[in-house]
């Protein structure tokens, strides 16, 4: 049987395209890491409006929910 550890994807530092705006994520970075994270067959993602002032849920809903079922 093979086992799979818990392993969380944290979404309060994400790729951005300009170091001074915590909201400028890089999406394209973000949607490829996000899948590369579920082919290694992970799914779970921890986010909060907090990160990146409210854009890491916009992100993770454009990388993650549109994406996949």
């Amino acid at each position: 049987m093979t086992y799979k550890s818990k392993f969380g994807f944290g979404c309060m530092r994400l790729p951005t395209t300009d170091d001074n705006d915590p909201t400028s994520v890089n999406q394209e970075l973000f949607t490829q890491m996000v899948d590369l994270y579920m082919e290694k067959g992970f799914n779970f993602f921890d986010t909060s409006y907090a990160y990146h002032d409210g854009t890491s849920e916009t992100a993770i809903r454009k990388a993650l929910v549109e994406r996949y079922p």
